[in-house]
């Protein structure tokens, strides 16, 4: 089984940071299709330019999808592409010979 790796070391980088795992939490557990800038700003309690470039992080691993309205950019979970990449590297694991 193969998976890639540079897809995982981007994932995995982007979310070492307590910051946007905050903002991934945040999207999972929002009853809103579509979560804005203000929203992430207001459950982290950091400022809009840096909740901007975690979110740019995010959405580059394949963690987050955005979608403009007008002026306003709304966030929403990539949930396919998050759990197919870390169902390979599970799946890689379990058919490891070290597994038990």
């Amino acid at each position: 089984m193969k998976i890639d790796l540079t897809k995982l070391t981007t994932l995995f980088k982007a979310l070492s940071d307590e910051n946007r795992l905050k903002m991934l939490a945040h999207v999972c557990n929002c009853k809103e299709t579509n979560v804005n800038v203000g929203s992430f700003a207001s459950c982290c309690d950091i400022d809009f330019s840096v909740v901007s470039r975690h979110l740019s992080k995010l959405k580059s691993a394949g963690v987050l999808r955005s979608v403009k309205k007008g002026k306003e950019v709304f966030y929403d979970l990539e949930g396919k592409e998050l759990a197919k990449q870390l169902r390979a590297l599970a799946d890689f694991i379990e058919s490891s010979n070290k597994c038990c």
